[in-house]
Order: structure tokens, then C-alpha cells, then sequence
């Protein structure tokens, strides 16, 4: 009796180990350097926690250096609740918060069964129609983790963003070794496709570390350049060979 129930708690540590080593991504977190000019203007988290289910919780926190927070005192907090699969992302609930001056904040609610997504923003409802597939803004990047460590080189998701349904495109255009605070990487770069050519987006992801962006550069319509470089991340994304 007593071998056999030792059986099977070795099967079932075995069954356990084989569904975490299989999840698509690792539980993370990831510290980002935000610079504007060469100065460094503030600071930028991400984390990912995942259960046994599927269900993840990503989350972003940006918020300005501590001299900075003096005359600009904004703070971004952005989340992602869904299903995490080897079929991809599929969000249930997004939220985006920022404060001080600049208050804004919306909540969207996806419904698989009737393929409609809720929108709470700045007091306003209303609901839209979604195609299987659809993203919240934030999701996109674990898709595109997930897209790039299946060697997919030209991505589409369609993205219920401020309301509306739109099309981010990413194309890879290029394989570089790169230097940031937290080391040397080989990366894959990859380039958001536009068609307001006023605004442009390079992303730099690494293969070693389960294709966690390692280097964002944003130039915006009024040609501000904005830079974000890692600076620490967890032990759990080494180990992705590509």
C-alpha cells in the first residue's frame, strides 16, 4: 500500500513538472530604464504570474524618478487578466490607470461566448463587436514573445484599443547584438508597421530570455525620441535557447 501511494506521488510530480516546463512563458518580472535625451526620467516594471489553470495577471508600473516626481508626478498602471495557452492569449479583463495631472482610466471586459468586449472609459460604456483572437494593448507583447518563439517573422493582432478595433503589425527587420545595463544580448529586431509614417517603434526582443524586449526606441509625431533599456530580470527567463 504504501509503495504503491508513493507511485503515485511520483507520478504526480512528474505530471506537474512536465505542465510547468511546458507553459508557454515562465513567470517574470523585468525592470526597465526610461530615458529621454540620454536622461534618465523614470523607471518601468513588468510581471507575469500564471497559475496551473492558465490564467495570467501581466502588469505594467511606470512611474518618473524620484527628482523628477517633482514637477512631473504622472504614474502609468496598466494589467492583463486572460488564459495563457500554447494556442496563445485570450484577455478577459484590461485595465489602464494614470494619475496626476493627466488623469484617465479604462476597464475592458471580453466575452468569449458572444465575441463582444465591454468598454469603461473616463465614464463612458459601450459595447463592440471583436474577432476571435482579439488583444487587449498590453497582451500584445506576450503575444508577441509567444509568436516569436514559434519563429513567426510577421504578426498581426487585431487589438480593441480606445474603443475602436485596430491592426498592430510587427515584421521582424533585423538579428542584433546589443548592449543594456543588464548584460549583452542577441536579439531579434522587430519593427511596429505603420501607416502614419509621423510615429515609429523598434522593439528588440532576446531569444535567451524567452524573447523578453530587452530595448523599446519610440520617436513620436513631434519627433521626441524615448528610450527603454532592462535593467534587471528574473532568473526564471534564462534558459531559452534560439
Amino acid at each position: 500500500m504504501r509503495s504503491h501511494t508513493l507511485s503515485l506521488l511520483l507520478l504526480t510530480g512528474m505530471l506537474l513538472t512536465t505542465a510547468a516546463s511546458t507553459a508557454p512563458l515562465p513567470d517574470f518580472e523585468a525592470r526597465y530604464r526610461l530615458e529621454q535625451h540620454d536622461l534618465k526620467f523614470g523607471t518601468a516594471t513588468i510581471a507575469l504570474h500564471t497559475d496551473e489553470q492558465g490564467h495570467y495577471l501581466y502588469e505594467f508600473h511606470s512611474r518618473p524618478v524620484r527628482w523628477l516626481s517633482w514637477f512631473a508626478d504622472n504614474e502609468l498602471r496598466e494589467s492583463s487578466r486572460g488564459e495563457i495557452n500554447a494556442s496563445g492569449i485570450r484577455p478577459l479583463q484590461y485595465h489602464y490607470e494614470r494619475s496626476g495631472g493627466n488623469q484617465r482610466i479604462a476597464r475592458l471586459s471580453f466575452d468569449w461566448q458572444t465575441l463582444r468586449v465591454k468598454n469603461d472609459v473616463a465614464g463612458s460604456h459601450w459595447e463592440m463587436d471583436i474577432p476571435p483572437g482579439t488583444h487587449d494593448k498590453l497582451a500584445t507583447q506576450l503575444g508577441m514573445m509567444l509568436a516569436l518563439g514559434e519563429g513567426k517573422d510577421d504578426v498581426t493582432f487585431p487589438v480593441a484599443d480606445g474603443g475602436t478595433l485596430k491592426e498592430y503589425r510587427y515584421r521582424v527587420t533585423g538579428r542584433e547584438s546589443l548592449d543594456v545595463p543588464a548584460g549583452t544580448f542577441r536579439t531579434v529586431k522587430v519593427t511596429k508597421m505603420r501607416k502614419d509614417i509621423d510615429q515609429e517603434t523598434i522593439i528588440w526582443f532576446a531569444p535567451a530570455l524567452h524573447y523578453l524586449p530587452v530595448r523599446i526606441w519610440r520617436r513620436d509625431s513631434d519627433d521626441e525620441e524615448y528610450l527603454s533599456d532592462l535593467e534587471h530580470f528574473s532568473r526564471s527567463l534564462w534558459g531559452k535557447i534560439n
